[in-house]
């Protein structure tokens, strides 16, 4: 993809979903909040996770990041409601793995994961993807 390709993207996929974020709020009555902090750029956002048992039944998080990160953690806290604790660590986990190769994620034939993961070459912004899924990936294993 080239940077034009990857302009265009960026304009018609993550700076929407940055500017009117899934469950942007705090949810104090959480059964689970996990912090997302990059120290190199300073975005920082909260994690909520409402759960039943093992199962994630709302997502939603809050703070402070750039488009791309906080475009990665709504798209992420979509994906996550409604999966079981380990369903969504593997998903996280594999997500995050496939960030760091630099390797398409060929396992998962999902739009809105794959626009995330074509980001990974837009300007060094592998860490502003990954925050939240890293956070999640920690914290659940």
């Amino acid at each position: 993809m080239t940077k034009e390709e990857l302009q265009v993207l960026y304009k018609a996929k993550i700076l929407p979903e940055s500017k009117n974020p899934y469950h942007f709020e705090v949810a104090d009555q959480a059964d689970l909040k996990i912090e997302a902090y990059n120290s190199l750029c300073g975005d920082k956002f909260q994690l909520y996770l409402e759960t039943e048992g093992e199962l994630i039944k709302k997502v939603s998080f809050y703070g402070f990041g750039c488009a791309v990160s906080k475009a990665s953690t709504s798209l992420m806290a979509r994906k996550l409601e409604g999966m079981q604790f380990k369903e969504a660590a593997n998903l996280c986990n594999a997500f995050v793995s496939s960030l760091k190769e630099q390797q398409p994620l060929q396992a998962f034939e999902d739009e809105e994961l794959g626009i995330l993961n074509q980001l990974m070459r837009f300007d060094g912004r592998i860490d502003c993807i990954k925050l939240g899924w890293e956070a999640i990936d920690k914290n659940l294993k």
